[in-house]
């Protein structure tokens, strides 16, 4: 009771003490606010990726169902077939439900601009499956027919049937058919590919059920209750192996939790987790950092206290009182580092959301959560017991009876090697966030410097997807591509155009085996090496990209619907399958089943379709004319690619005018210039980039300051040795010297335990590292010149200040 009772006056006086030092106050704060901060806000990213809970029903009941071919070298998640998923549902007992999912686009024409959709194909049993109740109408019935009833999201409902409740019941035309709409669903269910317009039910027929080869499909699945992952797992993976001795296809099926896939991002993207590890790694860097540094600032406060603490015991203060007081002070100052962390936290928060997957409902938020407060508060009562509590046990114990006279001794030559640990603690932390983030910085650099193989600048991509309704033949789809090119042409300000499939980055291409005529057939473990990525494209196309002809020619006039199949491939194509030969004129297959020979007319530089950070991958280029018919319309052109002569964008308008000149009724989507693709491309590392060098410059920062203080205050300490030195002869030169070797000492030792820590710790990036290794001497070179320098300058001020003092006047100062 009577430590309550002495708290209001506690608080006051240890207000009263702080604001007597705003120097010290301001910066310990800062310091503080600065690590909890960062750490709360990492910490608030972590906890919306992995510890939400999802907005579906029994949430620790839905997984996700892949293909996984890890054990011969591939991904551990490959998407399935309809004949999987028909397979897996008439055999396995571990599941209530499974719902495969696929995306699509579709267009919606009629009452208004056209427009075109991102849409869910999937089984009628998908809400009922993830547990989703409508907010209107209702979901679908397992007697909907193919079809006949969509569902919408609540995004498209408010945007554009402007959130009329009478909507449900209402017909919209989709694809050139009418369709009815059911329900109205939260836009909470993004996966695979994030958000969704509109949900279609789709029942499959026959044909496609025995079509081994159709990929792509998403499986979702609810376990029985009192299942668990493991044993679903194992009887997957022996259906898959009865399976795989029916159809001589080895293939294991994983069982991930719907959580994981989700957190995990968007299928053919990069992982998320080792990006949140690194940089949650990161910000416990720069808080230990932070402890460090108000620790040694701590410290330093305390020793030049003593002749105050000891005129209070003089006075009759108890031990406990004293400590009780400087306890106080401690809290006071992390309470408000707290304050002011979570307001630095709460700011970062719309930067921070770029980091979430696109995949994760739409209601995954950033927020101080109850967890993240738990642990921001922890942080503060463990700053509190570690730089307030050493400090105020060692003032609180100490004989104060010198203390009124001179503070030697002992207690001085402790204090000054643990404030020297500190500060070599602090150096080795920060030579570990700085190594980080120089090696992101010299991989963003070589990035930047790779060659895409095309020419970015000055091209507009538009998305022109075709309505099978309305150009149901080849000769439709042919039609409607060449009026457009041609009318394109003619636009003013348009130098040339093409239509591909997809463009690079964009989509990374359909993949097909390539079997090279007169050659045997590949054995098993052979396949991979003989996939390429393919493309159908227009006479043009690579023109308007800007892409080099290395030999033969590109797709032109003469390759029409009735000509010779013929081809043009890249050269890492050329590279796999004839190394040493003249590829002009030789002929493939598509695909193990394929009967069309395809010729090779021409053979073009590779680019980057993958990505910049990617090696180039075999691809080849089929004629716009030629991949509508039988095995290969799935190359059908959906992208048309504008070569200008100025600003891209501004050319947006006339190019949506010239195609709905042809098609009033056909959307347009996806205006955008082929830079800005780019840019995208290179987003998630700039990100990283940022955050992570934010958090390197952060730690540089914090140990400056406690690299600074601490050596201030030893020099401070120092006045009458230096005095003396100066008295007996000693130029001011060789004392500045002699203080700023200490310190270079000092940052060496850091320099090199932090050298070591880093050659462990930077491996847990180098799947972000693009040609740089996570053992480069270069950063580690830059990185110790860097705090070789700071720890010189920060000695140099204080040692020049101390030696200019009169020699007499330092001999008569006291502590």
């Amino acid at each position: 009771m009577t430590m309550l009772a002495d708290l209001p006056g506690d608080l006051r006086y240890a207000a009263r003490s702080l604001l007597r030092t705003p120097g010290f106050t301001v910066v310990a704060v800062a310091v503080l606010a600065l690590g909890i901060g960062a750490t709360s806000a990492i910490l608030s990213l972590v906890s919306a990726v992995w510890l939400k809970p999802l907005p579906f029903a029994d949430e620790d009941r839905l997984v996700s169902l892949w293909l996984d071919a890890s054990s011969t070298g591939g991904s551990s998640r490959l998407e399935v077939t309809p004949s999987h998923y028909d397979a897996w549902r008439l055999r396995v007992r571990s599941f209530e439900q499974l719902a495969p999912v696929v995306p699509a686009t579709v267009n919606l024409t009629g009452g208004g601009e056209p427009e075109r959709l991102a849409a869910v194909r999937t089984t009628p049993n998908l809400f009922e499956t993830i547990g989703m109740a409508p907010i209107l109408g209702r979901t679908f019935a397992r007697d909907d027919g193919v079809d006949e009833a969509v569902v919408i999201s609540e995004r498209f409902w408010l945007r554009r049937l402007g959130g009329d409740p009478a909507a449900v019941g209402r017909t919209i035309m989709l694809d050139g058919s009418p369709r009815l709409v059911i329900g109205v669903v939260p836009p909470d269910f993004r996966f695979p590919f994030g958000d969704r317009d509109v949900f279609i039910a789709t029942v499959f027929a026959p044909e496609l059920l025995a079509n081994t080869g159709m990929f792509g499909w998403y499986v979702v699945a609810k376990l029985r209750a009192g299942v668990s992952i493991a044993p679903a797992e194992a009887e997957m993976n022996a259906i898959a192996a009865a399976l795989g001795a029916e159809n001589g296809n080895d293939q294991r099926v994983a069982v991930v939790p719907l959580r994981e896939t989700l957190a995990r991002g968007m299928p053919g993207t990069r992982d998320m987790r080792p990006a949140l590890t690194a940089l949650l790694g990161a910000v416990v860097l720069v808080l230990l950092i932070a402890c460090a540094n108000v620790a040694n600032l701590m410290l330093a406060r305390a020793t030049v206290r003593q002749k105050e603490l000891a005129i209070r015991k003089a006075l009759g203060a108890a031990r406990g009182r004293v400590l009780r007081q400087l306890l106080t002070e401690s809290a006071v100052l992390a309470g408000l580092g707290v304050v002011v962390g979570l307001g630095l936290a709460t700011a970062c928060f719309g930067y921070l959301t770029r980091l979430l997957p696109a995949t994760l409902p739409a209601s995954t938020t950033l927020a101080l959560d109850a967890r993240v407060l738990a642990l921001t508060v922890g942080a503060a009562l463990v700053t509190v017991l570690l730089f307030g509590a050493g400090p105020a046990f060692a003032a609180a114990r100490r004989d104060f009876g010198a203390g009124l006279g001179r503070a030697v001794g002992a207690h001085g030559v402790k204090a000054r090697r643990l404030r020297t640990t500190l500060v070599v603690a602090e150096i080795a932390l920060t030579v570990v966030l700085l190594a980080g983030g120089g090696l992101l910085l010299r991989s963003y650099a070589a990035v930047l410097a790779v060659d895409p193989g095309f020419e970015a600048e000055g091209r507009l991509v538009v998305d022109t997807p075709l309505a099978l309704s309305r150009y149901p033949t080849p000769a439709d789809r042919d039609a409607f591509y060449k009026r457009v090119l041609e009318r394109m042409r003619a636009v003013p300000g348009v130098e040339s155009a093409g239509y591909a499939s997809f463009v690079p980055l964009v989509m990374k291409g359909g993949r097909s085996i390539t079997l090279v005529e007169g050659r045997p057939r590949p054995e098993p473990e052979e396949i991979a090496r003989t996939v390429a990525q393919n493309r159908g494209v227009s006479a043009g196309y690579l023109e308007t990209l800007g892409v080099p002809l290395v030999s033969g020619r590109f797709i032109d006039a003469r390759d029409t619907r009735d000509a010779p199949h013929v081809a043009v491939i890249n050269q890492a194509m050329a590279r796999v399958h004839w190394p040493d030969e003249d590829p002009l004129g030789r002929r493939f297959r598509f695909g193990m089943g394929g009967d069309a020979l395809f010729t090779v007319v021409g053979v073009v530089g590779d680019m980057r379709q993958d990505g910049l950070d990617a090696p180039p991958f075999p691809e080849l280029y089929a004629p716009l004319d030629q991949v509508g018919r039988g095995d290969f319309s799935f190359m059908w052109p959906q992208q048309l690619v504008v070569r200008t002569s100025g600003d891209p964008l501004a050319l947006g308008p006339a190019v949506r005018r010239a195609v709905w000149d042809i098609d009033p009724d056909q959307p347009v989507a996806s205006v955008r210039a082929l830079s800005d693709v780019l840019d995208v491309e290179l987003a998630g590392r700039n990100t990283q980039l940022m955050l992570l060098g934010t958090f390197a410059v952060l730690a540089l920062v914090l140990a400056a300051v406690g690299l600074y203080g601490a050596l201030s205050y030893t020099v401070s300490q120092s006045t009458n040795e230096i005095g003396l030195r100066m008295a007996l002869g000693a130029a001011q030169k060789t004392v500045v010297g002699t203080v700023v070797r200490s310190a270079v000492g000092t940052a060496l030792l850091g320099i090199g335990v932090g050298l070591i820590a880093a050659y462990a710790l930077t491996r847990t990036i180098e799947s972000f590292l693009y040609a740089v290794s996570p053992t480069d001497p270069t950063t580690a070179a830059a990185v110790a010149g860097v705090l070789l320098l700071v720890a010189a300058l920060a000695a140099f001020v204080p040692a020049r200040r101390a030696a200019s003092v009169n020699p007499m006047t330092a001999l008569r100062a006291e502590d």
